[in-house]
């Protein structure tokens, strides 16, 4: 920000540059030292300079920053509290205030978030340590560097990391003589603990833990959990009501509740909440969070009998992949459900996806209740065979749609039906569209009963229907924590419209006409962001385009975009903000070399195949290696993306039957026969097999033909020690090898045997 008149040109010795911003209390300057070293200068306004009390404030502001020297606060270099306007210098953080990076660039991804939770409770163990509480933690007191990780902290400290905690302005220590004003609430709703507004003059440390559960909520959200149309209602609300988490990791929620208790004994202290960050996955949960408030989870969700296990769970990340151009949809969701107990009593479900390393197999063992089973799909009774049924395995159970049936749920743990939604289509609808039902947000997406090819949203526990989209639409994705729906049937045209909904409550966010000649349009991107391929061949009059453009998920506005490469591209899959493109032999469905693009940069890099592969469905990429099902071949073929090389495939006897997922080290696919098979990501080759889950007949059993069947476009779910499978035989769950003693002897009894 520039000067203006009447600045000052210098401070205690310290030239001014500029504006940093300014305050109620006061303006904050940059200034430089002497010697070049950059630093934030922050002066009293004049009319709170003849103030005794505000002056002692000061003082005390001054004292209690001083005091704190920890890797995450910012460290006071000098100050004058008796100068005329009372001034105080501190290292200067290049970087935006946490409130200007949301209100820019939209709630923080999972490593971000993280790492702000653990850094924030890092600095507020180093700020009680010292026996000061800071009372007035908010998203404009946390600074966010502007290139985290480094070598080297804004401060010179040699420190990397991420935050900074600044504005010690009504902090104080654990027994200073400056009291609160008797009737003077200090801090900024709706970010304060409930005792700040009844007791402020009796608040410790717990209030800072208070806002940091609160920080959390914002910085996942983008709004505070008691956010109010004024400082009256936030107040209100904090002392009253429950906050509402929105859109907060299901994997935060219980040490978040923790962290806001209302009584500030049960909250843990700012070691606890360290302890209880530290194990938690650093690549997951993926960006699926539930859209709903705590409220909403108390007073309407109703979880099934025996489903004890699941609903402590949190919810996996199935983000499916945008409509391929040939074949079947790719979707592969990978989690693992592992309890934490933290020292307050807070437990938490632990969700891993595929980067995230580790063993070979799903889990050490398998949830307590869960057997072996395997619901078969429904028969058309005229011709005895599984009639057309789709169905989504999920960390909130198994969803399934059908042409008689608009979803049903089954209970993960025992294969039962937890609650069905019939279908209600009139004489009139002659046809109707099935689809995976889509889950994302603690929400089931589906075709809607009445047979419109309109969108209906349940509830995935409870099986409420929260909201309706009459029809007719093409599709429906859930990308970044939005709902996107192609709107109007599939036509020739190459303009279609597309529109954004909340997940839970059905509110629209925004819409776009698009122009595209691509069959999938957008695609979830980093950080809350969507792509979009706007490639366009240019016809006698109009314009062409090669545009991969980015937009922002919740509010539909453009951030910038990319050339994608020249040729005849499909782009395939988005992954960590980099496109995969498959090069086309001449239209043919065939490809032999992929090109990797940074989407933000437009970097290009190619990578030939071994041979012609038939990629019908997105490739899968897993750290620095892709994955991609070859339908032709029946094999998976692995590339190392680091050098542009094969890795291995799969021999083409083994028959892979499935779009592939990977968790760990193991790589897991849905053979013809209905087992599972365990290949190692290092070799390719077979670690094992579960044993099958639907027996057909006896040549079947022994391997034989199975050309009445199609390879499945769903990839097997991992989550703990259980592996749950989709065929056209049905849905299945086995225990993957090296869980619980128990339960791999169920996986290893013939599907005949199993009972229930």
């Amino acid at each position: 920000m520039p000067l203006r008149e009447g600045d000052p040109e210098s401070i205690g010795g310290y030239r001014i540059e500029s504006r940093i911003g300014t305050g109620g209390m006061g303006v904050v300057y940059l200034g430089r030292s002497a010697s070049g070293r950059a630093v934030a200068v922050k002066v009293v306004h004049t009319q709170y300079a003849d103030d005794p009390e505000f002056r002692a404030r000061f003082r005390q502001e001054v004292k209690a920053a001083r005091r704190v020297s920890g890797a995450f606060t910012a460290p006071v270099v000098d100050a004058d509290p008796e100068a005329v306007l009372p001034w105080m210098a501190t290292a200067y953080v290049p970087g935006d205030t946490l409130a200007q990076r949301i209100a820019d660039q939209g709630p923080l991804d999972w490593p971000q978030l993280k790492r702000l939770g653990g850094e924030l409770a890092e600095a507020l163990r180093e700020i009680h340590r010292a026996e000061v509480v800071h009372r007035d933690l908010k998203p404009s007191n946390v600074l966010l560097l502007e290139s985290a990780g480094g070598s080297e902290g804004a401060d010179g400290s040699g420190d990397g990391g991420m935050t900074r905690v600044i504005d010690f302005g009504i902090s104080r220590a654990a027994h200073s003589d400056v009291r609160t004003q008797t009737g003077l609430v200090m801090g900024s709703p709706p970010f304060m603990a409930p005792e700040q507004f009844s007791s402020p003059r009796d608040v410790g440390p717990p209030v800072d833990v208070f806002a940091l559960g609160a920080l959390l909520v914002y910085a996942a959200t983008g709004r505070s959990p008691f956010e109010a149309e004024n400082a009256y209602l936030a107040a209100y609300q904090t002392v009253h009501n429950d906050p509402e988490l929105g859109a907060l990791p299901e994997v935060l929620r219980p040490l978040v509740m923790s962290c806001l208790a209302k009584s500030p004994q049960e909250r843990p202290t700012p070691v606890q909440v360290l302890d209880a960050l530290a194990a938690l996955p650093d690549e997951g949960p993926p960006s699926e969070p539930r859209d709903r408030t705590h409220r909403e989870e108390r007073d309407e969700e109703v979880v099934p009998a025996g489903d004890a296990t699941f609903a402590l769970s949190a919810t996996v990340a199935a983000t499916p992949a945008p409509r391929p151009r040939r074949g079947p949809r790719f979707k592969a969701a990978l989690a693992g459900v592992v309890a934490l107990v933290i020292a307050t009593g807070v437990s938490a479900a632990l969700i891993g996806d595929g980067d995230s390393g580790g063993a070979g197999h799903a889990s050490a063992s398998t949830p307590e209740g869960w057997k072996p089973w395997h619901v078969a799909s429904e028969k058309d009774s005229a011709a005895m065979m599984p009639s057309s049924e789709s169905c989504t395995p999920h960390a909130q159970g198994v969803f399934c749609a059908s042409a008689t049936t608009a979803l049903t749920r089954l209970d993960p743990l025992t294969g039962k039906t937890s609650w069905t939604k019939p279908m209600h289509r009139p004489k009139s609808v002659s046809g109707y569209s099935i689809t995976d039902p889509v889950v994302g947000a603690g929400t089931v997406f589906t075709y809607s009963a009445e047979g419109s090819q309109g969108v209906d949203a349940y509830d995935a526990r409870s099986g409420k229907r929260l909201w309706r989209l009459p029809g007719p639409h093409a599709e429906f994705q859930y990308l970044s924590g939005v709902l996107v729906v192609h709107k109007g049937e599939l036509t020739a045209s190459r303009t279609s419209t597309y529109t954004a909904y909340d997940p839970r409550s059905g509110r629209e966010l925004w819409h776009h006409e698009v122009t595209s000649d691509s069959a999938g349009v957008f695609y979830a991107g980093p950080d809350g962001t969507l792509f979009a391929d706007l490639r366009l061949t240019g016809r006698k009059g109009e314009p062409g385009s090669s545009e991969i453009a980015r937009y922002d998920a919740r509010t539909g506005r453009k951030l910038g975009g990319t050339k994608a490469p020249k040729g005849d591209l499909w782009l395939a899959t988005v992954h960590d903000g980099k496109g995969y493109f498959a090069r086309w032999e001449n239209d043919s469905g065939v490809s032999s070399r992929f090109f990797i693009q940074d989407l933000t940069s437009g970097k290009v890099r190619g990578i030939d195949f071994p041979w012609a592969v038939e990629p019908e469905a997105p490739p899968l990429v897993r750290g620095d290696a892709m994955y991609l099902f070859d339908y032709a071949n029946e094999t998976v073929l692995a590339l190392d993306l680091k050098r542009g090389k094969p890795l291995w495939t799969t021999s083409r006897e083994l028959r892979i039957f499935s779009e592939p997922s990977v968790r760990g080290d193991t790589l897991y696919a849905t053979m013809p026969d209905s087992s599972v098979i365990a290949v190692d990501i290092r070799t390719g080759r077979e670690s094992w097999r579960s044993a099958p889950s639907f027996v057909k007949d006896t040549d079947d059993a022994k391997g034989g033909s199975v050309d009445d069947r199609s390879p499945s476009g769903t990839a097997p779910l991992a989550l703990g020690g259980v592996l749950y499978g989709v065929t056209d035989e049905g849905t299945f769950s086995v225990a993957a090898k090296g869980a619980d003693e128990g339960a791999d002897e169920g996986a290893d009894k013939p599907a005949d045997e199993e009972k229930g």
